[in-house]
């Protein structure tokens, strides 16, 4: 092992010369335990497993074929590793989770590989997280069907999906009331018909059709009278 100075240019392996390259440095990176950094030609060629790295020696030649390889290894680890972290902020549903590795520049084939091996091992499943994003919205931020569909579709979530969780049972009236109890003392003193257009056009921007207002509006309305 050595001190590791700062990098030289990073390696490319799409513009590598042909012919074996030559291991110049095996750094055991500190910030990264268990992985070690591998130059080849003075160049940062790919990180390996500490096991792996015990066994390659300065001096000696590398293939072509072996060091694309361990580049491909080590996208799909690095791939891997910033998958669990995304995972660690907060669920995700696989269509963000693939946009946000697509950010990070990582290739189709390591976003194929983490996206599968993240549903196999069920750190997403985007039934689970629709029906999580629209339990959420209903009690802290209350919307719509329409509203809450588009939303879901941003996420990446199917049109399927989306059909399955929005056709269950959801009391939209209660969310419509809800906002409007917050909303409403904005409009003390209106008389009844201006209070009930400014009612409607907010709750309208909130993805609430004209029945599901209406009814929320007159609940509302009542509540007030018997509180007079």
């Amino acid at each position: 092992m050595s001190p590791s100075p700062p990098y030289d240019d990073e390696f490319d392996a799409d513009e590598m010369d042909p012919g074996p390259k030559t291991i110049t440095r095996v750094h055991y990176n500190t910030k990264n335990p268990g992985r070690a950094d591998v130059f080849l030609d003075g160049q940062k060629a790919f990180s390996i497993n500490v096991l792996d790295a015990g066994r390659l020696e300065c001096g000696t030649l590398m293939d072509p074929s072996e060091i694309k390889k361990r580049i491909q290894e080590d996208e799909t680890q690095r791939c891997w590793s910033s998958t669990l972290r995304l995972l660690a902020v907060r669920p995700q549903s696989r269509g963000e989770l693939q946009r946000r590795l697509q950010g990070k520049k990582f290739s189709r084939e390591a976003i194929r590989q983490a996206l599968a091996r993240a549903e196999a091992s069920d750190f997403i499943n985007d039934e689970r997280f629709a029906e999580g994003w629209v339990d959420s919205r209903l009690r802290h931020r209350p919307k719509g069907r329409y509203l809450l569909a588009q939303e879901l579709r941003q996420k990446g979530i199917d049109e399927a999906i989306i059909h399955r969780i929005l056709s269950k049972e959801i009391d939209e009236t209660a969310g419509a009331l809800s906002l409007l109890r917050k909303k409403a003392w904005r409009w003390k003193g209106l008389d009844t018909p201006l209070f009930k257009r400014k009612a409607y056009t907010f709750l309208a921007g909130k993805g609430f059709t004209f029945d599901i207002s209406s009814e929320a509006v007159d609940q509302f309305l009542i509540s007030q009278e018997s509180e007079i």
